[in-house]
């Protein structure tokens, strides 16, 4: 099965099995700790509302709530939301929505969007209605949080080719730079059907995320090169993970 043409590649991959197979070896006690640093520097209050903008299967958005928050997850793929309600209580729900529109006003004390969960969208302005959208739903002097590689770094470190087996799978995945995108092509094949699915997304530097978050109202904070939070640098940070305030 080659690519649909027809469909974004974030609708139908995400909400494949196979997406799920591939990065079921994420570092979850990596995403924990991340998160309590990143906590430590906001010091939210116990029973803030946050949003876990994107949350895929959940992992972020469980471990704020029991950090003591009130939790909304948002994610376009309706099986990662399906997955999540299985989790869901008085004070964490979940919701199928496109980060592209605003799902409520003034009412987040911060919003997270985390493990480069932007620069999906053909053109730079659908990036701008994602920041817009978040903007409109902080409180006045609530924060966004956005956590995206680092295109220097990722370049300079580009694995081009490389295998990775999971379950019985053996996925092939090559990357390359085209134009301003990191395009990740993963193959292979299951139960004598071939498969082809590819990320892609957009190669931001911080200079442009600057001008990104002055026309959307966003002050910076900070910013990150690691989920260490150490400063950011140019050449050597793998992240660059960005801490905004609505003035």
């Amino acid at each position: 099965m080659l690519e649909n043409s027809t469909t974004s590649w974030y609708s139908s991959w995400f909400d494949s099995p196979y997406y799920h197979l591939l990065y079921k070896n994420r570092d979850e006690s990596e995403a924990r700790h991340f998160l309590d640093r990143l906590l430590k520097v906001l010091q939210l209050p116990k029973g803030a509302r946050v949003q876990d903008l994107a949350c895929g299967k959940g992992r972020h958005a469980v471990h704020l709530n029991a950090c003591g928050y009130r939790v909304t997850g948002l994610d376009l793929s309706e099986e990662n939301i399906l997955h999540c309600l299985r989790s869901s209580s008085e004070t964490m729900d979940f919701y199928r929505h496109d980060m592209r529109q605003v799902f409520r006003y003034n009412y987040y004390d911060a919003i997270f969007n985390l493990f480069t969960s932007f620069g999906y969208f053909e053109k730079p302005q659908e990036n701008l209605k994602v920041l817009h959208a978040a903007a409109s739903g902080l409180k006045k002097g609530g924060f966004f949080i956005l956590d995206y590689l680092n295109p220097a770094y990722t370049l300079s470190h580009l694995k081009a080719d490389e295998k990775v087996t999971a379950g019985d799978i053996v996925f092939h995945i090559r990357r390359w730079q085209e134009n301003k995108r990191l395009i990740k092509e993963i193959s292979f094949s299951d139960a004598e059907q071939q498969f082809c699915y590819r990320e892609k997304v957009d190669l931001i530097g911080p200079e442009e995320f600057h001008e990104y978050f002055r026309q959307t109202g966003l002050e910076i904070q900070t910013i990150f090169g690691d989920y260490q939070l150490s400063p950011f640098n140019t050449d050597t940070s793998p992240r660059i993970i960005i801490v905004t305030q609505k003035p």
